[in-house]
Order: C-alpha cells, then structure tokens, then sequence
C-alpha cells in the first residue's frame, strides 16, 4: 500500500527561521507548493453550472501535472542507485507482477475497466496516505521528541479514513439508492466533527515551530470539507470543480515534497546517488524538462496511441502507488544523514 508515513531525511542546516517554524523549505514554498493554499482561487471560475474553464484547466493538470507526478517515482526509484541497490529485488519483482497482472487483463478481457476500478481505490487510499505522511513529516520536523503509540496511531487513522471517505463519497453520490444516501448524509455529519477535532487538537498543541504543520493540516482538512459539503448538498459542478483542486493538489505537494526529499538525499549521500545525484543540483531544469516532455509526449500518445497509453500508465500508477510505499518509509537510505 501507498503511504508516505516517512521519518523526513535529516536536512543540512537551513536558515534558523525556516527551522523553527516546522518549514520544510520556508513559509512561500511551503505556503504555495505544499499547503497549497491558493487551491480556493480554482472557485473564482465556479461561476455557474458550466465552468466554462474546466476544460483547459483539466488538460494542464492531466498532462503536465498528474502524469508526471506519477512517473517521476519511478526515476526516484530507478535513478537513485544506493536506493535501487539495496532492495533491487523487491524493486522489479513489483514491477513484474504489476507488469504481468495489468497486461493479462488488458489481453484478457479487452478493457481496462476492472484495473481502472482498482486504481480508484487504490488512488484514493494514496491520497489519505500522502496527506497524513506529509503532516507528520511536519510534526517531525516540529516535534521531533513527540511520543505516544496510541494519540499518534489515533490522529492518523482519524484524517485517514476522513480523506478516504470523503473520496469514496464522491464516486458514492451518483448512486441511486436512496436509503443509502439518507444515511450517508447522516455519515456526513459525523465524519465533519473530524478534522474539525483534529485541527483544534493541532492548534491547542501548537508552537512556534508547528507553523508549517498546522497551515499545512488547515488547508487539506478545508478543502476536503469543502469537498464533503458539495457533495452533501448535491452540487455536482462543485464537486467536479473540488476535486480538480484536490488532484492539483495531490501532484504539487508530492512533486515539491520529491524536490525536497532529493536535495536532503543528495546532501547526505552525494555520489552514491548515480543519475539522482547529478540531477539534484540542476533539479529545477531537469524537473521544468521532465514535466514539458511527458506533458507532451502523453498528449500526443493520447491523440494516436490511447488505448496502449493508458495501458502504461495503469500499469505506472500502480507501480507509482506501491513504490511510494516502499521508498518513503523510515528505512536507512532514508535517513543517511542521521
């Protein structure tokens, strides 16, 4: 499973005011790339019903945000060779099986329908994962002595299973029962008292250097709020709407939280990266090309090549979700620096 339940990798010494309020870089990039907090200005083109930009807004985030955000584990994974060279195996031995299981489905069946129904799932235990694994990256850069199996185990399977049922509740509202929809409206109100409680819990504990935790949990529990309360009220517009912020925000979090993460590992482990490590200190140019070409080259594949296209990329989401569960967890290429 996809989590980015991480122990953050010990970072060089950075400007005291970005370390002691909780930033991973400081209160702009933070602000902007992680928080996202600009994802309510999307709203401003919720004018009516038609949304008339919807559509180009789609087709940035599509090509140029969301596909690439998923390719860009795999050069994590396959560019980085102390990472590669310690779990070699278990790396292409995952992707074999993806490999093998996506594409004897597609053969099999003709469609892509049960895969695409997975990656749904899939897709939405990934969001909760990444969120929860990004705040407590910021409490661990914000408390790092912070103790207590149980308050922790709670405060993450609370704004877990809040996202993933906010996310679920989205595909659920076009369902036609509707006794199933009276007592999910009920759930709604239930499952709102969760990130309100958890946000105050977060502020009542807050810090000096809990900033960048707390806009960070403000930001994600508001949007998904937002998201719930669309669907709550039957606005389908809206909904659609939210959930281009919340795929826009997914992919910008974790394509900054990569920028991050590589310059800390090259900062700790320098040559032994391979590629990575010469990639790392031209990470802007080579991201800015990264993203320009497989933006694209899937535009172009989709217009000629669509079935065998989103045959691949099924088959590099999947891989994208369970590598992210292998490579951001607390292990010792992660925190070689300690």
């Amino acid at each position: 499973m996809s989590t980015v339940t991480v122990s953050p990798p010990a970072a060089p010494a950075a400007a005291p005011g970005n370390q002691s309020a909780g930033w991973l870089v400081g209160p702009w990039f933070d602000g902007l790339l992680v928080a996202n907090l600009a994802w309510p200005v999307l709203l401003l083109l919720q004018l009516d019903e038609g949304f008339a930009g919807r559509e180009g807004l789609t087709f940035w985030q599509i090509y140029f945000i969301t596909t690439p955000h998923r390719w860009i584990t795999l050069a994590l994974v396959f560019l980085d060779r102390e990472r590669f060279g310690q779990r070699r195996f278990a790396f292409l031995a995952v992707a074999g099986v993806v490999a093998a299981v996506c594409l004897g489905v597609r053969f099999t069946t003709g469609t892509l329908t049960c895969l695409l129904a997975i990656d749904y799932v899939w897709n939405a235990w990934h969001f909760a994962a990444q969120h929860h694994g990004i705040y407590r990256i910021y409490g661990r850069l914000s408390e790092p002595a912070r103790s207590g199996a149980w308050a922790l185990g709670i405060e993450k399977w609370s704004l877990r299973l809040f996202l993933l049922y906010v996310i679920l509740r989205i595909a659920g509202a076009t369902w036609s029962s509707e006794s199933l929809e009276q007592w999910l409206r009920i759930g709604d109100f239930a499952a709102t008292l969760v990130p309100l409680a958890l946000v105050a819990a977060d502020l009542r504990r807050g810090r000096a250097s809990s900033q960048g935790r707390a806009l960070y949990l403000v930001s994600v529990c508001g949007l998904y709020l937002a998201i719930l309360w669309a669907v709550h009220m039957r606005r389908p517009a809206l909904v659609l709407s939210l959930a281009t912020a919340s795929a826009l925000f997914h992919a910008i979090e974790y394509l900054s939280l990569v920028a991050w993460s590589v310059q800390k590992r090259h900062a700790a482990a320098g040559s032994r990266l391979g590629l990575l490590g010469y990639l790392a200190p031209r990470w802007a140019i080579a991201l800015g090309l990264f993203l320009l070409v497989l933006g694209v080259g899937g535009w172009l594949l989709d217009r000629y090549w669509l079935e065998a296209w989103l045959t691949v990329n099924v088959i590099v989401a999947f891989l994208h979700y369970a590598y992210d569960g292998m490579i951001w967890r607390n292990r010792p290429v992660a925190t070689a620096s300690a």
